[in-house]
């Protein structure tokens, strides 16, 4: 079946589905074949995509699934047509950076006042004993971080916030 998934704050059509052999993962830009296969750990598997082997974990929270793979962890979750028809496209959302499950900062990055880049790291939090490394969803410069190394927080809890763009 086909859907839309958001991975990292970037809207993708995708689906699976098996050819008898393998799964496929189909996106816009084609299928990729592709095997997966569980790990001795709990929530690990093996990846085989195009030749190559990746260890992977995954971890479910309820808002989105993390899958951590090739030093990276993407944040995965499914995006509603009816919220999207209702309007609510997150605006301000864009400005601020939010917690996707309940963790503890691992690492702070930057401080309010700093000039930031799109992409820049921010904070490394733990969830679910998964690393993430938190980005800049744009240039800007942060108006807040509340949060400090070893702080806990909430599912949704603002970990960082952009001072509005000027127009």
């Amino acid at each position: 079946m086909r859907r839309i998934y958001q991975i990292d704050g970037e809207e993708t059509e995708c689906w699976l589905s098996h050819d008898g052999r393998s799964m496929i993962l189909n996106t816009p830009d084609g299928a990729i074949p592709c095997q997966l296969d569980a790990a001795e750990a709990p929530g690990g598997y093996t990846l085989r995509v195009r030749g190559r082997t990746y260890d992977m974990r995954v971890a479910v929270g309820p808002d989105a699934t993390f899958v951590h793979l090739n030093g990276r962890t993407f944040a995965i979750g499914r995006v509603d047509p009816a919220e999207r028809l209702a309007g609510n496209d997150g605006g301000a959302v864009d400005d601020r950076i939010v917690a996707p499950m309940p963790g503890v900062v691992v690492s702070v990055n930057a401080k309010a006042g700093d000039q930031v880049k799109e992409g820049q790291p921010l904070l490394v939090i733990e969830s679910m004993k998964l690393e993430t490394s938190l980005t800049a969803p744009r240039d800007g410069v942060i108006a807040e971080i509340p949060f400090a190394a070893g702080d806990s927080f909430g599912l949704k809890a603002t970990l960082a916030q952009l001072a509005p763009e000027e127009e």
